[in-house]
């Protein structure tokens, strides 16, 4: 994305329609309207601390815009050297707020001023966007008696109307770590751990003391510590112990039963939950104000603080402008939905259908999704739903599992810039279902059709119960005389435990039987391979462990050829390549001796993802070593770009995406010397499916099963968002795990893929002409070409599935 738009940058520079000339804080840049780009140039004067752009414009479109905003100084020369942040607008009227300062360039280096220019443009260089006003707002002077600290760094952007109080400080007392967090306002994206004490010369007296307690986290790093304790003067302001089942439940948990829309908004969910606030009274006796803090460094944590009149607003303004910013940084798209007079469930599911009836088709050796819609004219926390699992008429029954989609926010893309709300959660305690008059609510069943199902119809039912009405839907499958063959290519997850189970050494043990109850889901779905957490064969102990890792996966049915994807990393990063090439050849030895006993699943060792040239060579050093006489192992990596070509005879394994450029051509050449998975394809119903049968690639990883930014419920605490198809739970496993229904997606693309092979099978194996007239019509419907092929529609594809299952109808009358 970052290329994109360096033609329309310098085009600006060139013939920016409006410079406004030198002015300074709290004066208005812009007083009326006017279409973007809009420049300023600044003079040499620069801005206070804790400065921000105010924006307000409008929108005319009817979709949300990407809107730029480019800060350059005197040494700005490329995109890495200045700072270029991006914001998604809602539609109609808008309004921003930008930090001045403390800010970074692309290259995460601080940005010295004075700033030279600053340019906001449209991302797509229309017309849709305009400013109404721009002014840079100056903070106010703070109210008697008040002090506003922000604890952070020396180059660390600033709240408005506080001040930076650093780890140097001799207020402050402990051995302390600054703390930077990319999510977050300036408030609380920064912080200090390991305070001990802090004593500040404050008057006697009663007064308002408020605490900004809560680390952000990082990727899937979240704080977790069980014991904190602070105390002002003699007083006891938190006390808090809490067990690592409490700990999980409360703070990693935390976000996942409110919901979106619902419950509250993006600020109360999401914005409000996570600034860890504390704000009591306290009294002041000897002319100092001590704060202590006990626990682990993690525990003794701060980003800001605040001494005001027991009276005064300073907190609950600073509170409001947080919101105000929090709210206008992540703009939500909220789904049209008109409400109902009446209480009404349909089916909706998107199934394919027998043409004579109203039963849906399905095949043994498979699961079918579908899904069900409940209206409801007012709200109610305590519906009874039940679900009668289909019955034959000889009371054969079909397993069913039942999940409710839960509304939250998230990222429509992992590097989206705004919001979706979504009732993608799917989760499986249907007691915590609730009813709103506000949404629908979506009822997904998954019904199990073993291989050996015998054929026939099956009716099966859900029954709802609700403000003393009850309404009953019914649901009938035909199950098809035919068992659909597994996957002959690997299609799977790049999957690890949930990150708790390292933090805590009681949960490390049970972190195989997380392991077990992912990989049981995952088989029964159709999965075939994995990219799975594995042991850093180190030592004996991890040696072992890796055996027994691999052993277990193959025992729930994943024969495919494994993506070892982090080991060889972790490996070569705590050692040389010498000590690292005896580890692999022990570990060589510990799996050639199970192999012949257990038919573990070959591997492929990952020596590259998505690299910089100047990775180049030490790649090229870690294929020579896997690649010698002495370990013979195989290597795989991943290839994003062009530019990454000089890499693809280094991998016996070569994982591409849309970025390398995907076609039929490019598959067939490069499986002449290896093997070709794709990967992380912008679609993957369609890429991991009947994409994967056209393109011939022999495989599918898609990132990731489980890695959430720091809280898995907070949609805006990292630098890209959330991507889970499997979500966290804790205590023995459970009957149904909670999913995203990105995965019921993934699953689909699997029954497309075993449609098509079995269609392959039947024209390949008999005289079968119309098998073979179909198989051709389909192979012309799917461009073996990515660009071409990738707006094929999920109606498409079922519509291909649809006539693969009437030629099965017409094979077996």
């Amino acid at each position: 994305m970052v290329h994109r738009y360096l033609t329309h940058i310098l085009l600006f520079l060139l013939a920016v329609s409006f410079i406004v000339p030198p002015l300074y804080a709290d004066d208005v840049l812009l007083a009326e309207s006017q279409p973007l780009p809009f420049s300023y140039s600044f003079g040499d004067k620069p801005l206070q601390a804790g400065s921000e752009l105010l924006l307000s414009g409008h929108n005319k479109s009817r979709n949300q815009q990407l809107l730029i905003f480019r800060l350059d100084n005197t040494d700005s020369s490329n995109y890495y050297n200045r700072v270029n942040h991006e914001y998604s607008v809602p539609t109609g009227e808008f309004a921003l707020t930008i930090p001045l300062t403390g800010l970074k360039t692309s290259a995460s280096q601080p940005m010295p001023q004075p700033y030279s220019k600053m340019i906001i443009f449209s991302g797509d260089n229309s017309d849709n966007l305009s400013l109404n006003e721009a002014r840079i707002n100056t903070p106010e002077a703070l109210p008697a008696n008040t002090l506003a600290l922000d604890f952070g760094q020396e180059k660390s952007p600033l709240f408005p109307g506080f001040q930076l109080i650093t780890k140097n400080d001799p207020r402050i007392q402990g051995q302390m770590t600054t703390r930077f967090r990319r999510s977050g306002d300036a408030l609380i994206q920064d912080g200090i751990k390991g305070i001990d004490h802090i004593a500040i010369p404050w008057a006697n007296g009663d007064w308002k003391l408020s605490l900004w307690t809560q680390d952000q986290g990082e990727w899937e790093y979240l704080p977790h510590f069980l014991n904190r304790k602070i105390q002002v003067e003699q007083t006891e302001l938190l006390n808090e112990t809490r067990t690592i089942d409490q700990w999980v439940q409360q703070v990693y948990l935390a976000g996942a039963n409110k919901e979106a829309g619902i419950d509250g908004d993006l600020w109360q969910l999401t914005g409000q939950r996570r600034s860890g606030l504390i704000s009591k009274t306290i009294t002041v006796n000897d002319g100092i104000l001590n704060l202590s803090l006990e626990g682990d460094p993690a525990a003794r944590y701060l980003s800001a603080l605040v001494i005001e009149p027991v009276n005064g607003e300073f907190t609950n303004s600073t509170e409001s402008k947080r919101r105000e910013r929090f709210i206008s940084r992540w703009p939500v798209k909220i789904p049209e939905y008109k409400t109902t007079d009446q209480l009404i469930m349909a089916d909706i599911s998107e199934q394919v259908m027998n043409n004579l009836s109203d039963r849906y088709l399905a095949a043994g050796g498979t699961l079918l999704n579908l899904t069900f819609e409940i209206n409801s004219p007012v709200n109610d926390p305590y519906p009874v739903i039940a679900v009668a699992p289909p019955r034959s008429v000889n009371r054969n029954k079909l397993d069913v599992s039942t999940r409710f989609g839960h509304w939250r926010y998230e990222r429509p893309e992992p590097n989206a810039s705004s919001l979706i709300m979504d009732d993608s959660y799917l989760r499986s305690d249907m007691s915590a279902m609730t009813l709103s008059g506000k949404f629908p609510r979506r009822v997904h069943i998954q019904v199990n059709i073993p291989a050996d199902t015998a054929p026939g119809q099956y009716h099966g039912s859900i029954q709802l119960f609700s403000n003393n009405q009850l309404i009953t839907q019914d649901y009938q499958i035909e199950v098809m005389p035919v068992s659909l063959p597994g996957l002959d290519t690997a299609v799977g997850l790049y999957l690890e435990p949930a990150p708790y189970y390292q933090w805590f050494a009681s949960l490390g043990k049970s972190e195989a039987l997380a392991t077990a109850c992912d990989l049981s889901l995952l088989s029964t779905m159709g999965f075939s391979t994995l990219a799975p957490s594995l042991a850093t064969p180190i030592n004996d102990e991890n040696i072992q462990t890796f055996t027994q890792q691999m052993k277990q996966l193959k025992h729930f049915g994943f024969t495919d050829p494994i993506l070892a994807y982090a080991p060889l990393k972790r490996l070569l990063a705590q050692g040389d390549a010498q000590s690292a090439g005896l580890s692999l050849s022990k570990l060589n030895q510990a799996i050639s001796d199970q192999k012949s006993d257990e038919n573990l699943p070959d591997i492929y060792w990952s020596i590259f993802d998505e690299p910089s040239p100047n990775k180049f060579s030490s790649i090229e050093a870690s294929a020579k070593l896997l690649h010698s006489d002495e370990l013979g192992m195989k290597t795989a990596g991943h290839l994003n770009s062009p530019r990454q070509q000089d890499l693809a005879s280094m991998a016996d394994l070569k994982i591409i995406n849309h970025g390398f450029g995907v076609t039929g051509e490019k598959i067939r050449e490069m499986k002449k010397q290896a093997q070709v998975w794709l990967y992380n394809m912008p679609n993957p119903r369609l890429a991991a499916g009947a994409y994967l049968w056209k393109s011939g690639a022999q495989g599918y990883i898609q990132w990731h099963g489980r890695m959430p930014t720091a809280d898995p419920f907070d949609p805006t605490d990292g630098r890209e968002g959330d991507v889970i198809y499997l979500y966290p739970w804790q205590g023995s496993c459970p009957s149904t795990i909670n999913i995203h229904r990105r995965l019921l997606d993934l699953h689909e693309a699997i029954l497309d893929y075993r449609w098509l092979q079995w269609l392959q099978n039947l024209a390949g194996e008999s005289d079968n002409d119309k098998a073979k007239k179909l198989l051709k019509e389909i192979q012309k419907k799917i461009p073996e070409d990515w660009l071409d092929a990738k707006t094929v529609s999920p109606q498409q594809l079922m519509e291909i599935r649809q006539s693969i299952m009437n030629l099965q109808i017409l094979q077996s009358e």
